[in-house]
């Protein structure tokens, strides 16, 4: 038996649905860049890729935690045409700051519902965005500043490739 209000049950599958699509889509990101001279980028897309899955499944166990049902929803296709490497990373930050907006109106629910564990679990989604965002948002600067500058885009994407890839617990690899 959930112990979940009906609205937030809902909100929490649809979150699970957004960070699924949003894994798809950094997969996508990553894929695009395998086509192109920066590897590095690549892995950094792959690694958020599967950050967005871990998130997605701390979703998914809460729910189950909770004795609630969990209702997966179809994907839709991510984009893969993009022109620049400054394209991708501002295409990924509108997608974080739409992660960002699903989040708050989670925590506005669990406010209003007064679930106190709910608001437990999107605080550390809170703290968590702020960074996802601050990480793309820099590298947009930085893109910005190298611009098409070869040296400088390799030496970003050099950077980039030092991301490490996540296990399937969502912690770092070796």
């Amino acid at each position: 038996m959930s112990t979940l209000a009906p609205e937030l049950h809902q909100l929490i599958n649809q979150q699970i649905n957004e960070e699924m699509s949003a894994s798809y889509s950094y997969l996508a990101m990553s894929a695009w860049f395998e086509d192109t001279p920066y590897g590095g980028f690549a892995q950094w897309m792959l690694a958020q890729s599967q950050e967005e899955t871990v998130h997605a499944m701390k979703f998914y166990h809460f729910l189950v935690d909770r004795g609630a049902t969990v209702k997966l929803a179809a994907l839709k296709a991510p984009d893969q045409a993009y022109t620049s490497p400054l394209e991708v990373f501002e295409t990924s930050l509108k997608q974080e700051q739409h992660v960002t907006q699903c989040i708050h109106r989670l925590y506005e629910a669990a406010q209003e519902h007064r679930d106190y564990e709910s608001k437990n679990l999107l605080n550390w989604f809170l703290d968590e965005q702020v960074e996802e965002e601050k990480a793309v948002q820099d590298m947009i600067d930085r893109l910005r500043l190298v611009g098409d500058n070869p040296v400088g885009l390799l030496q970003l994407d050099q950077e980039a490739g030092q991301r490490k890839p996540l296990a399937p617990t969502g912690e770092e690899t070796a």
